[in-house]
């Protein structure tokens, strides 16, 4: 529970910085250096850590789940600069945090009768702390404007968030012994696919050039790894998925801290519910 939630934490930060980059770099360009700079921060911690017991079967899904990420991320921080904060948030979070839980729930993940009314608390808290009205949305978006239709933006966070799913549900099923390799393994192939397509649009970033939000997003991205990936490895997939997937609530703390942004009344619903639900989960 622990390690999901330091994920939360740093995924949080890692798509606040993503997403302000975004409105001010190529989404292409932010989404390759996030990938980029998280690989960089993730493989030496991966090197030392070690794997005692690596298969060609967890770096195939370590690969599966950068091909699924590496569109999502384009999609998400494209969404995040030409559609509404307040609809991709919420969608494509919980898609994320849904697909994996019932793909937990269908193996047969055991939980108490408390530990997934917790689920629940926190799968319907999820959209709640996203959300933000649309005079929100121009303020985190400095006048930029919508460019997109409602119904573009749906489709794209839902199916982002469905990316982002396929992560913790690969993830999920590699082996402890493989440590933090698997996770290397989507980032070398989301990075794979993600440099053609940025050198073809000619948005690829030199070092100079490259967002700073960005780079740091990146930082944030690559701990995130870290701890995601050994609550997936050694946690049930619907508690360690739900879990993580509560980094809107990290969104909001800074939108407030940085930005003056106020708390609504659906967010404090929504944290209220965050809260019963960890607790809940804790308590099965």
């Amino acid at each position: 529970m622990l390690l999901a939630l330091l994920g939360a934490l740093f995924i949080g930060v890692s798509d606040f910085l993503g997403g302000l980059a975004s409105q001010r770099s190529h989404a292409l360009t932010v989404s390759l250096v996030v990938q980029l700079i998280g690989l960089l921060t993730l493989a030496p911690i991966a090197a030392v850590l070690g794997a005692s017991a690596l298969t060609s079967g967890d770096l195939a899904l370590g690969g599966v789940s950068g091909l699924a990420t590496s569109v999502a991320f384009l999609g998400f921080f494209t969404a995040m600069a030409r559609g509404r904060i307040g609809l991709v948030l919420p969608v494509s979070a919980a898609m994320a945090a849904l697909l994996p839980a019932i793909v937990g729930v269908a193996e047969g993940n055991q939980l108490s009768t408390v530990a997934l009314g917790g689920v629940v608390c926190v799968l319907v808290a999820i959209p709640l702390v996203a959300y933000e009205t649309e005079e929100d949305d121009a303020k985190l978006r400095e006048g930029a404007p919508v460019r997109w239709p409602a119904a573009r933006q749906l489709s794209v966070s839902a199916a982002c968030g469905a990316g982002f799913g396929v992560y913790f549900i690969c993830i999920g099923h590699t082996s402890i012994d493989s440590g933090l390799w698997p996770t290397v393994a989507n980032l070398v192939v989301a990075v794979a696919v993600t440099v053609p397509v940025a050198v073809r649009a000619g948005v690829m970033a030199g070092p100079r050039s490259a967002p700073r939000l960005a780079l740091f997003g990146g930082v944030a991205l690559g701990l995130a790894d870290v701890t995601v990936t050994t609550a997936l490895q050694r946690g049930p997939l619907t508690v360690a998925s739900v879990l993580t997937n509560l980094y809107p609530l990290v969104t909001i703390a800074l939108g407030v801290a940085v930005m003056g942004e106020r708390i609504h009344p659906w967010h404090a619903a929504g944290i209220v519910l965050a809260l019963a639900g960890v607790s809940m989960i804790a308590a099965g």
